[in-house]
């Protein structure tokens, strides 16, 4: 059997891995670049890491994150001489790996692979990371036909399958765990924004229209630890709750009205749940949601958002029929895959 070395180090990524590693049994090896997240993760899916370097300091450069994380990470391969590493999606954490695999000369796969939104700058820098992890791995486990194609496209080296995503399976885990009294007596909206380049002024103008919008009905806002995110939701003024695990999250995203986000997860998780969003950026790589009629882009526009809002109360009954993501089934099928 081959040493396999799973490396990880955000709370999507743990979520994204967690039945591949309960049933495929890695080295598992987490950069720490989320703390608090992380560790309620590994709880709620009764995992934990082999080793945790810890490297994450508040407000910390990504490129400090990065060096320090490859020479920790160089560290820990080098002495358990691994055959096989396996990164998942877009992340920092992703992109040390991957690269820590080529350098070492190491088979390198890639779940979640070939996810584009053809704008390098949104989302940021994530999208250049995850095209320099694919462009290294050998093996590519692409959620849908699209990602394949684009992958194609690009002329990329290693093997492509189209496996689904992992974060189907994780719902399947963990839905029947929540439950079906309402965390609030009232309708609520459920907002998460926390991506970098909503920083300057974007996320300004998205929190004034949620105070205007909170006069009307309730917003539910747990806050992302981030510091810029915390800044912005004082100057502004909008009411906030403490950060939520994984669990209490999707009790929360289960009985709202619908999910306004920036979060590229969440728009993989409403369709389990048939929840309109509306994506508080200017592209998204997971096409697919736009074309459910249940999902819309923003300009970032006063005018555009609460249009935007509008078209999703004019939605009777949401349904998505399916989840164009993934049937539950992708860990199997990358087990099959890797073994």
């Amino acid at each position: 059997m081959k040493k396999q070395c799973f490396i990880l180090g955000t709370r999507p990524e743990i979520i994204k891995m967690a039945t591949l590693i309960k049933t495929m049994k890695p080295f598992v090896l987490h950069t720490g670049q989320h703390r608090e997240l992380a560790e309620e993760a590994f709880k709620i899916f009764d995992i934990s890491p082999d080793v945790n370097l810890d490297l994450m300091s508040s407000n910390q450069k990504l490129s400090h994150f990065i060096i320090n994380g490859a020479k920790a990470v160089d560290k820990i391969v080098k002495k358990h001489k691994f055959d096989r590493i396996l990164v998942q999606g877009d992340t920092s954490t992703a992109l040390i790996g991957a690269t820590v695999a080529h350098v070492n000369r190491i088979p390198l796969v890639h779940l979640e692979a070939g996810l584009r939104s053809g704008d390098r700058r949104n989302p940021w820098p994530e999208e250049v990371f995850r095209t320099v992890v694919d462009h290294m791995a050998d093996v590519l486990l692409a959620p849908t036909e699209e990602n394949a194609k684009n992958l194609k496209k690009e002329n990329v080296k290693g093997d492509i399958h189209v496996v689904g995503n992992t974060i189907i399976d994780a719902l399947n885990l963990v839905k029947p765990r929540l439950s079906t009294i309402r965390p609030y007596v009232e309708p609520y909206i459920l907002l998460t924004m926390h991506r970098r380049e909503s920083f300057s002024k974007d996320i300004y103008t998205v929190f004034s229209v949620i105070k205007q919008l909170s006069d009307k009905i309730k917003v539910v806002f747990p806050m992302h630890p981030n510091p810029n995110v915390k800044k912005a939701a004082k100057v502004v003024g909008i009411s906030t709750i403490e950060p939520l695990n994984y669990l209490d999250f999707l009790w929360h995203l289960k009985h709202c009205e619908f999910v306004m986000s920036d979060s590229g997860g969440i728009q993989e998780e409403v369709p389990e749940f048939n929840k309109p969003i509306l994506i508080l950026r200017k592209v998204t790589e997971r096409q697919e949601i736009l074309n459910t009629k249940n999902a819309f882009l923003t300009t970032f526009e006063k005018s555009d958002i609460y249009d935007k809002i509008n078209k999703i109360k004019e939605i009777k009954q949401c349904q998505y029929f399916k989840n164009p993501f993934g049937d539950g089934k992708t860990t199997l099928r990358v087990r099959n895959i890797l073994d």
